[in-house]
């Protein structure tokens, strides 16, 4: 007998600021695994979060850009989903179908904070972080999705081109196993 999977939808941000630089969130969640059980250990993603039932998407993603951020609506312009993509994962126990879609938005406003968290958000999602195409590329940390720099996605959007139909984006694919770097004072981090 199989398991019966809790359904999750939710919202993702592709929240980017003049610079063209990428909003990302520091989230360390144990209660976060694959399907099987195993935890990757630390990881950026881009805020959002639930839709709340009886919450449209665009309602769910003004919410979460002020829980996560700090920003509120007048501050940032949301545009219609650009991506979208399926996972199953074990969330805190539960084997759970996690329904993404991704939403482009923009703010002029660098200035953000995580003072609007949750009670169950604020142990494990510690720092925000605006981050470059090239400094996605060059993080030795786990980006999640891991196909965020593939030309479809991020460059597409940073370069303007925001897809007329929601495209399809794989977040089974799992990050490759890095080599260790060996660290030099001019490395930049990921972390500040």
């Amino acid at each position: 007998m199989s398991e019966e999977k809790e359904i999750r939808n939710s919202v993702k941000l592709i929240l980017l600021n003049e610079n063209n630089e990428l909003l990302l969130m520091s989230t360390d969640d144990k209660g976060i695994q694959g399907k099987e059980g195993n935890y990757n250990g630390r990881f950026w993603q881009m805020v959002g979060g639930k839709i709340e039932e009886r919450e449209t998407l665009r309602e769910a993603a003004y919410r979460e850009l002020f829980e996560e951020t700090g920003l509120k609506k007048e501050q940032v312009q949301v545009l219609d989903p650009a991506w979208y993509g399926e996972v199953d994962l074990m969330m805190h126990g539960k084997l759970t179908k996690v329904k993404q879609s991704f939403v482009p938005a923009r703010t002029s406003s660098t200035n953000v904070s995580l003072e609007n968290l949750t009670d169950e958000e604020k142990p494990v999602c510690t720092i925000l972080e605006w981050f470059s195409l090239d400094k996605i590329k060059d993080c030795p940390d786990i980006i999640y999705p891991v196909l965020l720099t593939d030309p479809r996605y991020l460059p597409a959007i940073l370069q303007g081109n925001i897809p007329k139909n929601i495209i399809p984006i794989d977040l089974t694919r799992q990050p490759e196993k890095k080599a260790p770097k060996k660290q030099t004072e001019k490395d930049d981090k990921c972390e500040r």
